[in-house]
């Protein structure tokens, strides 16, 4: 069941879609390319609902497009493509001409669990104990990361999430090493019981030689 759709705006396409377990009646609905059925053949009851339910909120946006994964992150024919997942909901976003990033998690007590290891001491002072804040510094975190492209990312330490205000812009450093700073700019809305931000890099200082 298609939730959200377009929230991305301009030059894009996206959406929001409830995961539901039946495995039949999704595989009966999606357009399976050789490349999905080879997957979901190996996969697990959970990962075959989620590829499903990604595929089917694919259709229901009126994309014509086929997905491969190269080191595991998704790729398309035609375009530029962000995918997540969290139990409940699946989301996407698609460009022709932009790399986009979309991260989407359920605001939970997890993220206590984590805070210490994932967030800096200026990133626990804003959040507090705002579990809905730090949902949204852990999407951050995430687009950055898909964004980036690079194993063994310090997400304490490395990515930075500037304080922002409600229903303003989020401004992401990504410190690559001692010369290299990429920057981001995140949107983020909250749907059920979930956040998701997206957005794009903006600046990228490479101050090498």
């Amino acid at each position: 069941m298609l939730l959200v759709s377009n929230f991305s705006g301009q030059n894009s396409v996206s959406g929001i879609r409830k995961i539901t377990q039946n495995e039949k009646e999704l595989y009966e609905y999606c357009d399976l390319s050789d490349v999905d059925n080879m997957i979901l053949s190996h996969s697990s009851l959970g990962r075959r609902l989620e590829i499903l339910n990604v595929r089917a909120l694919i259709k229901e946006l009126g994309l014509n497009i086929k997905i491969h994964y190269k080191d595991r992150k998704p790729i398309c024919d035609d375009g530029f493509i962000s995918i997540s997942h969290s139990d409940d909901l699946a989301c996407v976003i698609w460009s022709r001409d932009t790399e986009y990033s979309v991260d989407i998690e359920k605001i939970s007590s997890r993220m206590l669990r984590i805070s210490n290891r994932a967030f800096s001491d200026e990133e626990l002072s804003f959040a507090g104990k705002d579990l809905r804040k730090m949902t949204i510094l852990w999407n951050c975190k995430e687009c950055v990361y898909k964004l980036a492209n690079s194993k063994g990312i310090n997400f304490k330490q490395q990515i930075q999430v500037l304080p922002f205000s409600e229903n303003g812009k989020i401004i992401c450093n990504y410190f690559c090493d001692s010369n290299c700073q990429k920057t981001y700019k995140f949107d983020y809305k909250q749907v059920l019981d979930h956040t998701y931000v997206w957005g794009k890099q903006i600046i990228a200082n490479d101050t090498k030689g």
